[in-house]
């Protein structure tokens, strides 16, 4: 059972990914005006269940920022995809954040994949992802060719994925247990 807080943040992240996802549909932006209260509510919501849940968020958000500032770099992600990840998964939690990393991904892909086909560029996507991968496992480059921009250099609203991402591991936490991913 989820606490008030657990609720309320939850409900926050739910709410902060609907207005990321209108956002970036519309501009291809996920604009600071959102992400960084996001991030800055994260911490001092699961603080209400304790020191170690703060810590267990202050972890998560550090990481998420981490691991997302190098994908950024590489140039998969927008730099407000990952700080609305980060805030996401800081709010979910943990283990939840695994999921929400996971949906995420999965409905990224699902989703390039979707823009690619509708587009009749489905070929040229994923040729360039197949040549990043090849470079990237021969050791000569870290990049996946711009995975998250369709052909025609358009990047993909990164930030719906992340709503479902987020919105499926909510209902796995609290009304379909079967969706859990992490136990």
């Amino acid at each position: 059972m989820y606490s008030h807080a657990q609720t309320i943040a939850l409900a926050a992240g739910l709410g902060a990914c609907g207005i990321a996802a209108c956002t970036d549909l519309r501009s291809r932006r996920v604009p600071n005006a959102l992400t960084l209260p996001l991030l800055a509510a994260a911490v001092p919501l699961a603080a209400f269940d304790g020191v170690h849940a703060a810590l267990v968020a202050s972890a998560i958000l550090a990481t998420v920022l981490l691991l997302g500032t190098v994908v950024h770099a590489t140039g998969i992600l927008g730099g407000g995809d990952v700080k609305l990840l980060a805030g996401v998964c800081a709010l979910a939690g943990f283990p939840a954040c695994v999921d929400v990393a996971a949906y995420s991904a999965l409905c990224g892909g699902l989703l390039a994949l979707a823009v690619s086909l509708a587009r009749g560029e489905l070929g040229a996507v994923l040729s360039r992802v197949r040549y990043g991968l090849a470079t990237s496992i021969a050791g000569r480059s870290l990049t996946l060719a711009g995975a998250a921009v369709d052909a025609r250099g358009t990047r993909i609203p990164y930030a719906v994925a992340i709503g479902f991402g987020f919105a499926i591991a909510v209902a796995g936490v609290t009304i379909f247990p079967a969706l859990r991913i992490v136990q």
